[in-house]
This record gives structure tokens, sequence and C-alpha cells, in this order.
């Protein structure tokens, strides 16, 4: 092979060499934007995760304060019903039905418990023995909370990845 043969051959296989090599960069800087995206992604949807658990871990443990106080008190004043209904109005937004309609049951069994207080209350009441009965069973409805609050509230409170 003549050298002018081979400046022939050698500027477009120079060409050809250079184009694969840009073509091999570009496609690892893409792989590699693409890792990256990835990763951001990762963690922008850990943080969201987090953030929604830290919201509804709130109002859980809002509810649980005021269902422990009227636990301890065996009442349920109007003061404390207020609490729990701003404790429960952001629930739809965080929990699903099944969790609304459980604490729309134990919101009126709130006012059924503080209705058979204030009822007993008349000693000379010739109904107050079934209002005793009717707060006994409320109360004990109350105190349920701590049995079934768990298996309703778990599934949105859990993580979704180990630590």
């Amino acid at each position: 092979m003549s050298a002018a043969n081979l400046k022939d051959f050698a500027g477009p296989a120079a060409t050809a060499f250079a184009a694969v090599i840009a073509g091999l960069i570009a496609y690892q800087l893409g792989r590699s934007q693409v890792e990256v995206a990835e990763k951001s992604w990762a963690t922008a949807n850990e943080k969201i995760v987090l953030d929604l658990f830290d919201k509804r871990l709130a109002i859980f443990e809002e509810i649980r304060s005021i269902i422990s106080e009227v636990v301890r008190n065996g009442t349920a004043p109007t003061e404390l019903h207020f609490r729990y209904v701003r404790a429960i109005d952001r629930v739809p937004y965080f929990f699903g039905g099944e969790v609304q309609a459980y604490l729309e049951q134990l919101r009126l069994h709130l006012l059924d418990l503080d209705l058979s207080n204030t009822m007993m209350e008349n000693l000379i009441d010739p109904d107050r023995p079934k209002w005793v009965e009717k707060r006994s069973e409320q109360f004990l409805a109350v105190t349920q909370f701590y049995k079934e609050a768990a298996s309703l509230f778990a599934p949105y409170m859990k993580a979704h990845q180990k630590a």
C-alpha cells in the first residue's frame, strides 16, 4: 500500500474511530445521568413518604392523646369533643374510608358517653340505672380504641423500606 493510499484510508478511519469513541462516551454519560435521575427520584420519593408518615403520625398521636384523656377521666366533655373533631378533620386527606368510618363511630361514642355522664348526675331520675348501663357501654366502646386502632392505622403507618 502506498503512502497516498494510506493517507486516503487514515482520514476516514480516524473519523470513524473518533465517532465510535464519542458515541461510547455519550452512552456512558447518558447512563450516568439516568442513574443520577433514578437516585434523585428515589430520594424525593423517600422524602414524600417520610413527610406523609409524619403527618399521619401527628394525627394519630393527637387522637390517641384525646382518647387517653377520656379513658383516664371517664368523661368526654365538650372541650375534649371539639379537640377530637379538630384532630379528625384532616383524616379524609391522609387515611382511607375505613379509618374515617371508625373515627366517626368513636366520635358518636364520645358524645353518648358525655350524655350518659350528664344524665347520671340526676340521682332521683328513675332512668338513672339505664344511663349508668349506657355510660358503661360507651366507655368500653371508647377503650376499644387501643385494640382496634392498631389494625386500622397500621397499613398507613408502615415504612415501605427498611432503614
